[in-house]
């Protein structure tokens, strides 16, 4: 009997600690991607619908939009860019630094090179900031001349050859997002503005909010502010996908690692059957001597329960234990541009806690039922007469 309970227990334990190391980390990957997303994007963009907006001051539409903090314009545009013999496809993006740092965190994200120089381009070229895997694949370092390429209409017509710009590589990104690190080149405003052909129009303009994860009403408000002349959408909308495959995934693992403690379940059943067979005649005794049917039902469900929250506590500590020690000693290594992040995230949440706790506790409950209306259901004295 002893043996069946320790098995039983640790069943639980192993199922409800595998529950909660993996719901961290799942916590922790939306955590992580969540805030590089925040770190690199507006909370919301306003793009031109016609491709671009006025050049000039937009703040009369975000006026009676109480949560929005901070606007900066943006001119984005695709070209290539290059160095020595490499030639690669960038996104560049011309932003005003002063606006720009209240509105994204990309001057938070230099690891080389200072964001103020942006503001005043030198005798020695325009500056570009590059994402950390354009400048590895680029093999340019800070004080590098590159050059970027942009097809222009009206000479792609004429001689097929694009513009040509010269840039001088003044700091180097990392978001944290391959997507933005492998492909981003930030320059100034009126460097972009020329290049794209655009000198009195920005691409857009990003807009930062209070709280980032309101975000719908504040896009609902500024669209109605700003009519038909560009669209809004929000971090989350740009996003959608990538979150609700992160929730899906979050979901099937917790039924799929639910069923671990319902196996374990199962030889908590096996071990109560075991008991009530074992102790027939003490049950008859009990019986004879005025013990009711619930009594003894209630002996059974509560050894039943009992061992079920011994599981669930054990495995609620052991997971965060596991848990804490991944946090801290980040030994899982993980390929960035699959995973966006170079080690296992770890997110603990109470509500994630409680919920597995609960689940556990709530199998076992519906699993003991049956074996304790059977050790109720014994006849006094038939189980006597068995000596």
């Amino acid at each position: 009997g002893n043996l069946t309970s320790v098995i039983a227990i640790s069943g639980v334990a192993v199922g409800v600690a595998a529950l909660v190391v993996t719901l961290a980390v799942m916590t922790g990957f939306r955590e992580d991607i969540r805030g590089k997303i925040l770190g690199a994007q507006p909370h919301l963009v306003v793009m031109g619908s016609q491709g671009s907006l006025a050049a000039g001051d937009w703040s009369d539409v975000f006026l009676d939009v109480p949560d929005v903090q901070a606007w900066a314009p943006f001119v984005l545009g695709q070209a290539l860019i290059r160095k020595g013999s490499t030639t690669l496809g960038v996104v560049v993006k011309g932003v005003e630094p002063e606006k720009e740092s209240q509105v994204t965190q990309l001057d938070k994200k230099l690891v080389d090179g200072r964001w103020d120089e942006l503001a005043a381009p030198t005798r020695e070229g325009v500056p570009v900031f590059l994402g950390k895997e354009l400048a590895r694949s680029l093999n340019v370092s800070i004080g590098d001349e590159v050059l970027i390429a942009v097809p222009t209409p009206q000479t792609a017509v004429m001689s097929g050859l694009p513009s040509l710009f010269p840039f001088k590589v003044a700091g180097i990104l990392e978001t944290g997002l391959y997507d933005y690190d492998s492909s981003l080149a930030v320059t100034t405003l009126p460097a972009a503005q020329t290049m794209f052909q655009m000198p009195k129009d920005y691409s857009g303009l990003g807009v930062r909010l209070k709280d980032p994860d309101d975000s719908l009403g504040a896009a609902m408000r500024v669209q109605k502010n700003i009519g038909s002349a560009a669209w809004v959408r929000s971090w989350l909308a740009l996003n959608r996908n990538l979150f609700a495959a992160l929730k899906l995934e979050k979901i099937v693992m917790f039924i799929v690692l639910t069923l671990i403690t319902l196996v374990a379940a199962f030889t908590i059943v096996s071990n109560l059957l075991l008991v009530t067979a074992q102790r027939v005649h003490e049950i008859g005794i009990l019986r004879a001597m005025g013990a009711t049917r619930g009594a003894i039902q209630r002996i059974f469900l509560l050894k039943g329960l009992l061992m079920g929250t011994l599981g669930t506590a054990v495995g609620v500590g052991l997971g965060l234990a596991l848990s804490l020690v991944l946090k801290r000693y980040q030994f899982i290594k993980l390929p960035a541009d699959v995973y966006y992040v170079e080690t296992l995230p770890v997110k603990i949440m109470p509500s994630d806690v409680g919920l597995v706790a609960g689940a556990a506790l709530l199998i076992v409950l519906i699993a003991t039922l049956y074996p304790s209306r059977l050790a109720a259901k014994l006849d006094a004295l038939s189980a006597i007469r068995q000596l």
